[in-house]
């Protein structure tokens, strides 16, 4: 074997060490990471839930302390279980009221769209009909009057007289005609005009949510301003439960309560001004 074969073989083997290398370092770095995933707590889970470690230390706490703080602890902790599952039931409460009153609302609108739309649909032909019928003779009106004025500029007596008979004749049949035209536009003119008053009316009832929906976005904010105060409140007991310290583990987890029925009050405000959206375009669609 030469010398340049000899370097290729050495470069190939020193490769495939290191790339060996690499790949069980890289698995074991991932490894390592993963597990490291896995093994830290979540500070904060769902709603108003403990975090497991939370949990664990408010345990600890709880062992560790005399007969009446060990009551108080867990009468808190009850409290914010309840809470919490009057949270998630709310939640999935206003989920369900909010998408039907979407649903409702935009059947409505639909409604609205197509309100006498068939009606409507079939005066218009017919004013269009009528006219298209009546075309040939406004077309032969017009005709007859260019005539009568050609022929007047012949000064002929008899053929004056002839030609002003059939206009005085076709006259008569335009008057009519124009008179049938009108009749079925004014007949065309007041449905339109009670369609658009059956739908205003519809749209002026289905306006008074909009200062319903007003609270609501109201309620939404509060609720929010709330929760980054209880997301808060949750990272400074995190901190002292681990100290086991009774009396602060008290006061963090008793203000956890407070705000958590502050948010549950906030979203039982906005299931109710759900209801009243309902309501309101319940009310509205009655009118149709």
């Amino acid at each position: 074997m030469n010398k340049s074969s000899e370097i290729q073989t050495s470069g190939i083997r020193k490769g495939s060490v290191l790339s060996t290398w690499w790949k069980k370092g890289g698995l074991l770095l991932a490894s390592i990471g993963l597990a490291m995933t896995l093994t830290v707590p979540s500070a904060l889970a769902a709603g108003f839930e403990l975090s497991i470690t939370g949990k664990k230390m408010l345990d600890q706490t709880v062992s560790s302390s005399g007969t009446t703080m060990s009551s108080e602890l867990r009468k808190q902790e009850s409290r914010l279980k309840t809470l919490h599952q009057q949270d998630q039931s709310l939640d999935q409460q206003i989920r369900a009221i909010y998408y039907a009153n979407k649903e409702l609302e935009t059947r409505l609108l639909e409604r609205l769209r197509q309100h006498e739309a068939a009606q409507i649909e079939k005066l218009t032909q017919d004013v269009a009909n009528t006219k298209k019928r009546y075309e040939p003779l406004f077309t032969l009106y017009s005709s007859l009057n260019k005539e009568l004025t050609l022929v007047r500029k012949l000064k002929n007596k008899n053929l004056i007289a002839a030609v002003k008979s059939q206009v005085d004749s076709t006259k008569v049949a335009v008057t009519l005609a124009k008179e049938e035209i009108k009749r079925k536009q004014d007949k065309l003119t007041a449905a339109k005009k009670v369609r658009d008053a059956e739908v205003k009316k519809v749209r002026t009832a289905l306006a008074q949510k909009n200062p319903v929906q007003v609270q609501i976005r109201a309620a939404k904010s509060n609720i929010s301003a709330a929760k980054k105060r209880f997301t808060e409140e949750m990272k400074n007991f995190n901190l002292v439960v681990k100290r086991k310290e009774g009396t602060a583990v008290l006061s963090s987890i008793t203000a956890l309560c407070t705000i958590a029925e502050d948010i549950v009050r906030q979203k039982e405000e906005q299931y109710k001004l759900e209801s009243k959206v309902k309501q309101v375009v319940t009310g509205a669609g009655k009118l149709l």
